[in-house]
């Protein structure tokens, strides 16, 4: 009987033995069959990701492309409400432009005058100045002329009476000489001599054509 009893005992634990290893076996193939399912299920999401970020693009690329033609589309709107003159954006600071520019035209316009003035007035004291500068130096030299041929006057006054005197003394001189010659009866015999003048003579340095001249301008003047 204890013998039968060992060799059940023995039966027993060996069938154990032989059910551990088939669990740790069984347990071993499980878990290499989770992680051949880990890798593909990480593959698979890895997939997912790449088409899903993939249409993410695509859908990034449409709505840029649709906001871009919105954008160029409201501003071709814009400009032609520009260019016909109809924007707020530009009807407004136009407004202020030209206000600004009339305020400038209106200085501009005032400050033209003011310069216009001064000007004229300069050109007026300009040529004052030099109408009284002309009359000053017309009275200068009227009266030096004046003064010049006056004093040509005098020595012409002076020189025919001087050229009168000695024409007088010359003719009596001659008339003396008439006589003695009348009254000589050896008269023949002498010779003939040339007659000497003596006294005062003029040695003119003008021209007759200058004196005529010179006192033409005096009578104009004198008139």
């Amino acid at each position: 009987m204890e013998a039968e009893a060992d060799s059940s005992a023995e039966m027993n634990g060996q069938e154990e033995v032989d059910s551990d290893r088939e669990d740790s076996a069984s347990q071993s193939d499980s878990e290499e069959e989770s992680s051949d399912m880990d890798d593909l299920d990480c593959e698979r999401r890895r997939n997912e990701c790449l088409d899903e970020m993939c249409h993410l693009e695509k859908q990034f690329s449409e709505v840029k492309e649709k906001l871009f033609k919105e954008r160029l589309t409201q501003l071709k709107a814009k400009l032609e409400e520009v260019s016909s003159g109809k924007a707020l954006e530009y009807i407004n600071p136009l407004e202020d432009l030209q206000k600004n520019m009339k305020i400038r035209i209106e200085v501009a316009g005032i400050y033209k005058r003011f310069c216009v003035d001064v000007i004229r007035h300069r050109f007026e004291c300009e040529l004052q100045g030099a109408k009284q500068h002309l009359e000053s130096e017309r009275i200068l030299l009227f009266d030096n002329m004046q003064s010049e041929l006056l004093e040509r006057i005098q020595r012409l006054e002076e020189d025919r009476q001087s050229i009168d005197i000695s024409s007088e003394w010359w003719d009596e001189e001659l008339r003396s000489k008439r006589s003695r010659r009348k009254w000589d009866p050896f008269r023949s015999e002498k010779k003939k001599r040339v007659p000497l003048v003596s006294g005062p003579y003029i040695v003119y340095m003008l021209r007759d054509l200058d004196i005529l001249e010179d006192w033409t301008a005096i009578k104009k003047v004198m008139i």
